[in-house]
């Protein structure tokens, strides 16, 4: 029991370490924003006729990236008893954050894509690539995130030096 809340602090570490986190933090918050962004310039590119002989490449990207959102949803429902310790209903709030909601929006195009594939509401799912450009305010949040870990870094040695200058 005790291993497993240990492995779920781990995970969240690395879910919300951000630009500024431990090492795998920072190597998973770059992996999102590079997923992010080839995910939005093969989303514009696969419109250009141009483009078409690498509808496959894109597809399998594609199908990647949205495998690491899910996996990142899926961490997140995981550890949410851990990130909102002390609320009744820790999952049904992970489930309801502004930016858990965000990214459901932002793959829920890909599934809609699966679920009405070869159906006349195919089309449908067309309509929903917009929500893809949700995933760009994941970026915004982790820039957010090491905004504020910067100044809360700054604001520690302000305090330890007027510390030292009053000793």
């Amino acid at each position: 029991m005790k291993d497993r809340k240990e492995l779920k602090h781990k995970v969240l570490e690395v879910l919300e370490g951000g630009l500024r986190g431990n090492l795998a933090a920072r190597i998973f918050s770059w992996l999102l924003i590079i997923l992010i962004v080839l995910s939005m310039l093969f989303m514009l590119l696969e419109k250009l006729d141009v483009w078409q002989q690498w509808h496959e490449t894109f597809e399998i990207i594609e199908t990647i990236t949205i495998g690491v959102f899910t996996l990142e949803l899926i961490l997140g429902f995981w550890t949410a008893d851990i990130r909102f310790a002390g609320d009744p209903h820790p999952r049904i709030r992970y489930m309801t954050n502004f930016m858990t909601n965000i990214q459901f929006l932002a793959i829920l195009p890909f599934y809609l894509g699966l679920l009405l594939n070869e159906t006349p509401l195919e089309e449908l799912s067309e309509y929903f690539q917009i929500l893809k450009l949700l995933h760009l305010l994941k970026i915004g949040e982790l820039a957010v995130h090491a905004y504020k870990e910067k100044k809360a870094g700054e604001e520690e040695e302000d305090s330890a030096e007027e510390k030292g200058d009053s000793e």
